[in-house]
């Protein structure tokens, strides 16, 4: 596949190495269907096919190694690790020499525009370190044993993927020892005085997380015939 010159030096890395327990289904959420289709494929093509993306790295289980090898011969095919910061760096570490920047997402976020992916490399070109993210729309608050305090939904934001790094940064903060839940997360808590900022993100976006998000995403692929 053609690419053009700018892609060159940018990488991503799509995590699919869940085991899908929250969904209650033997299979992984990341391989079931989705319209017709293996979750992971929609954001497999969506990188692959965007001409701002040179390379994509899939980390998977090894249960599911050689079905993702099999499946995606366009893709650099590494095994997770035993926590998503685990697979992340396993992914990192597969990443061609050439890489400059990285763009990690979640296979399960298999919905992600084209115009997301753009934002954000647009925005690394001054800023360390870039995530999508949406205005929460329920009100929200913070339980504090048995009182609760009200959060302003003006100051909050959903996190989304990919999330977008110079490579070395990313691995800076890997190396740091540091955990955290997400990489933008992990990097602020390693780098502190790192240069972090946030493009707007999409609904469409959501993560799959039970079996009716699977329903409603299947209700917008249809209006929107894809």
């Amino acid at each position: 596949m053609l690419k053009d010159m700018q892609a060159e030096g940018n990488t991503a890395i799509i995590v699919a190495a869940g085991n899908g327990s929250r969904l209650g289904s033997d299979i992984p959420k990341q391989f079931m269907q989705l319209n017709g289709r293996e979750i992971l494929s929609y954001s497999v093509m969506t990188f692959l096919d965007h001409p701002q993306v040179s390379d994509v790295v899939i980390v998977t289980s090894e249960t599911f190694l050689d079905h993702v090898k099999s499946k995606y011969p366009d893709c650099q095919v590494v095994l997770g690790g035993a926590t998503r910061q685990d697979s992340v760096y396993n992914g990192l570490m597969a990443c061609p020499r050439d890489t400059k920047f990285v763009l990690v997402h979640d296979a399960a976020r298999p919905l992600v525009p084209v115009r997301v992916i753009d934002d954000c490399l647009r925005k690394l070109e001054s800023f360390d370190g870039v995530a999508p993210a949406i205005n929460p729309i329920d009100s929200m608050v913070r339980i504090l044993g048995e009182d609760f305090q009200n959060l302003d939904r003006a100051d909050l934001r959903i996190i989304q993927t990919p999330q977008c790094f110079p490579i070395d940064i990313l691995r800076r903060a890997h190396a740091s020892g540091k955990v955290d839940t997400d990489e933008i997360g992990l990097v602020k808590r390693a780098i502190p005085d790192v240069n972090l900022g946030f493009i707007l993100g999409a609904s469409e976006t959501m993560k799959i997380t039970r079996s009716n998000d699977i329903e409603s995403l299947e209700i917008l692929l249809r209006s929107k015939q894809v």
